[in-house]
């Protein structure tokens, strides 16, 4: 039974045909010109686009908009479906809403007989315009028919309009070429509406251009709005955005957001279910899981959802095709089904009417991919739409994200989803039909231009060259040929023309000046420039050595770390709190409401991973056997203090993990312990001169009276400042892993500061150890612990920086785990330890 279309729908419908009624009307005044006019009017006019969200009824528009216009004349039809498994839902809503219309098999019917009066071929692009084997078939002649090509044209030699209607039309045809080329080559479309659920879509912009017919701008197309849906009690109200937010940065990359989000949901769809029964509904909610692609996703999804989260195994089912088929819109349907898990290249398309909730495991930032997941939970089904009784909650669809910080796709989404009006095509034609004697001339009149005056045929061709931009007038190229001819340099230019004025500026002999010029080059890059040390400069530093590790160092180490009973503790400390932020999409512009703290696992991969990263930076450990060894002493400890030891040997790994990301210190400070006292104080020679093979900036107070090669800007700009200041005698650019290194601060990386700088009036030696950092490091843990650097001789090293775009250095000190502004830098502070 034909569905009645809601006010704003039958507004728009009645729009579509009234647009197509006028381009019927062009035709007929072009029933005699030549064809090649006829194609103009279709790519100027045939085109129209249709933009509604996702259940606002935009297929039930589009049939009956087929069927109202195949009343006035003979149209052959083409529905393209985004996916084969949409086909046959197609195809019966087509027969349901519009039985007047045949709805014709692409297999058997393809015959000027069957197709004569008119009716629709419902396809998809893939079986007529792609490299396979059914399109092949479908566009050859042979004993299942003739060629769809030539049905399309024998259609049209007996009167036939042809039209097609393009669902989701931002998919796969503008991807394809072959559907591009099917459409302005063979179909050749005499109406043509593109629907779509993704506003003013970009991709209508490569459909212009690729297919040559136009579809005029955003306000000129058929649009219906997220409102009168709603009120049309099409769609829920709005749709809740549920994210969540670690208290830090570093938490952040260790929380499983994945099974926290899963299990939230899982919350939201019980809840629903008690509520749907409570109002005496009979329907099962739905809940969406979408995965990334890959069977090992959706069978971690399916475990947690049936182990964890208690789910009956039967009512979780798993959709692994790569797009929509038949089994996946029965199980959206099916009412024993609770949960779908499925992926995420199949957000596109299926109607699951019964879902409210739905989890994204991963970001969306795409808007087309933010409307589709939108699309999925924003429908009402049928048992609801007559209730004007419901409770907030089931008026709502509900997205939880496991991944916080990828949510502008469905920000951007619900922006543009929620501008939409409803609106009437534009009417009219853009195309002017004018009769000069016995020529028609077409032309196309853009909204709000005006009509041009026609142009003589051998004045137009002349004005085309003279407009193409591909000739340049002879006149033009000989003036500029002539602008270098007086010149000694006319014929060359770039690398020869500066070769010839280093070598003298004539022209008469250039490849001999090429040649002196290369042979130059050569010379100088066989020698190299000597820069020697200043003889006021020690040839000596001290600095620090860490002797290789003994050959026991990994049972060392472990049996250094301090397993107390606080620390134990931390082995079962495996939740954390985040922040749930719920927002609404389409209310107040999404602005975020804060909800309350919730307790969120710790992902075992993540600590897994955080653990080994700590464990690497003991650079001279054997990974593997500092691990059995920590695991060793670790399980001791536990039975030490009394406690229970977990049975299998991944739960201990597991604790150890805990343990370790919990305390990144313990196997710092076990460091220390274990090689502190083996630190030696070393002489650093400083070598006699500074070689290059090319010529350096001179530096007044330079070690070698140079400024030295590879420094980044901040450390050029605090060299500058050292080198004119009067206290300086002279600075060095310390070489790293050859220079003055410390090795007392940290964990066996050696630290070299970036320059040693010698003050007559500091006390000691004289030297002082200054680092420039920039503001990028200024959080990072073990650049902030080198502030705390300190040389037995020397004092503890200077840290300086300067923020983005500014030109003055602060000194940098830690303060709350990160480096903070300790006051101007200036060179008088380097005399005082």
């Amino acid at each position: 039974m034909a569905a009645s279309l809601k006010p704003f729908q039958e507004t728009v419908c009645s729009g579509i045909v009234a647009r197509f009624d006028n381009v019927r009307a062009l035709y007929a005044q072009l029933a005699h010109a030549a064809p090649e006019r006829l194609t103009e009017a279709r790519r100027n006019d045939a085109a129209l686009v249709l933009q509604a969200p996702t259940g606002a009824g935009k297929t039930l528009i589009a049939v009956e908009a087929m069927r109202r216009t195949s009343a006035q004349e003979r149209v052959l039809w083409f529905w393209f479906a985004p996916f084969t498994g949409l086909v046959d839902q197609s195809r019966r809503v087509i027969a349901s809403q519009a039985p007047e219309l045949t709805v014709f098999d692409l297999d058997s019917d393809r015959q000027l007989d069957a197709v004569r009066s008119g009716g629709v071929f419902v396809v998809t692009w893939a079986s007529l315009a792609a490299r396979n084997a059914d399109s092949r078939r479908a566009r050859q002649t042979g004993d299942a028919g003739l060629s769809i090509d030539a049905v399309i044209a024998q259609a049209r030699e007996q009167g036939l309009r042809i039209g097609c209607v393009v669902d989701e039309a931002h998919h796969g045809f503008q991807r394809a070429n072959q559907a591009r080329a099917f459409f302005s080559e063979a179909l050749q479309p005499d109406y043509a509406l593109l629907m779509t659920a993704t506003p003013r879509d970009d991709d209508m912009g490569t459909f212009e251009r690729a297919t040559g017919y136009t579809l005029g701008e955003p306000a000129d197309w058929a649009s219906v709005s997220r409102f009168d849906a709603v009120e049309a009690r099409l769609l829920k109200r709005g749709v809740r955005m549920v994210r969540f937010i670690a208290r830090d940065g570093d938490t952040a990359q260790l929380v499983d957001f994945e099974h926290l989000a899963l299990r939230e949901c899982t919350a939201m769809h019980r809840r629903i279910k008690r509520d749907l029964e409570a109002q005496g509904v009979s329907l099962t909610p739905l809940m969406l899981v979408q995965v990334p692609d890959g069977k090992d996703a959706q069978e971690a999804a399916r475990r947690y959802l049936v182990d964890t989260l208690q789910f009956d195994p039967a009512a979780v089912r798993v959709h692994t095709a790569a797009e929509p088929d038949p089994d996946l819109l029965a199980l959206a349907h099916d009412p024993t089904v609770e949960v779908l898990i499925f992926k995420m290249a199949v957000a596109l398309g299926f109607d699951a009417p019964r879902a409210f909730t739905l989890t994204a495991l991963r970001g969306a930032r795409d808007v087309s991919f933010g409307v589709q997941v939108i699309g999925r939970i924003v429908r009402r089904h049928a048992l609801l739409q007559a209730r004007i009784d419901l409770p907030p909650v089931l008026d709502h669809g509900y997205v939880f994200l496991a991944n916080a910080e990828s949510q502008e796709g469905l920000l951007e989404a619900g922006t543009q989803i929620n501008a939409l009006t409803t609106q009437a095509p534009e009417l009219g034609t853009q195309t002017v039909v004018t009769v000069v004697g016995d020529a028609t001339q077409l032309q196309v009149v853009r909204s709000g231009e005006p009509l041009s005056l026609l142009v003589a045929d051998g004045a137009a061709s002349l004005l085309d060259t003279t407009q193409s931009g591909d000739h340049r007038p002879l006149g033009d190229m000989a003036n500029a040929d002539s602008a270098l001819r007086d010149t000694p340099f006319s014929g060359f230019a770039d690398v020869t023309q500066a070769l010839l004025e280093i070598a003298g500026g004539t022209g008469d002999a250039p490849a001999t000046a090429i040649e002196g010029v290369t042979d130059a080059l050569a010379l100088a890059q066989d020698s190299l420039y000597r820069y020697p040390r200043r003889a006021d400069a020690p040839p000596t530093l001290r600095g620090e050595a860490l002797p290789p590790p003994p050959a026991d160092f990994e049972a060392g180490l472990a049996a250094h770390v301090d397993f107390s009973a606080e620390v134990l503790n931390d082995r079962t400390r495996g939740r954390v709190q985040v922040q749930r932020v719920d927002s609404g999409l389409f209310e107040r512009n999404g602005i975020a409401e804060d909800g309350a703290d919730v307790w969120a696992s710790l992902s075992t991969e993540a600590v897994a991973d955080r653990a080994e990263q700590i464990r690497l930076r003991l650079r001279e450990a054997n990974d593997r056997e500092l691990y059995a060894r920590l695991l060793e002493r670790f399980v001791q400890a536990i039975e030490a203090s009394g406690a229970e030891i977990a049975a299998d040997e991944e739960t201990r790994m597991q604790q150890l993990d805990l343990v370790l990301v919990r305390r990144p210190q313990l196997l710092r400070d076990a460091f220390r312990r274990l090689r502190q006292h083996q630190i030696r104080d070393i002489d650093v020679a400083l070598a006699a001169e500074l070689q290059s093979d090319h010529r350096l900036r001179p530096a007044n107070k330079g070690l070698y009276g140079v400024f030295p090669p590879g420094m980044n800007n901040d450390e050029q700009a605090i060299a500058e400042q050292l080198d004119r200041h009067p206290l300086v005698r002279w600075w060095h650019r310390n070489v790293p892993h050859r220079g003055v290194g410390l090795y007392r601060w940290d964990d066996g990386a050696g630290f070299y500061p970036d320059f040693i700088v010698h003050l007559p009036d500091r006390p000691g030696d004289g030297i002082a150890l200054l680092e420039p950092k920039g503001p990028h490091l200024w959080g990072v843990p073990t650049e902030v612990e080198k502030s705390t650097a300190s040389h037995i001789d020397y004092g503890r090293v200077f840290m300086v920086g300067r923020k983005r775009s500014t030109r003055e250095f602060m000194f940098l000190r830690e303060l709350g785990g990160s480096l903070q502004s300790d006051g101007v830098f200036s060179v008088e502070r380097l005399r005082f330890q």
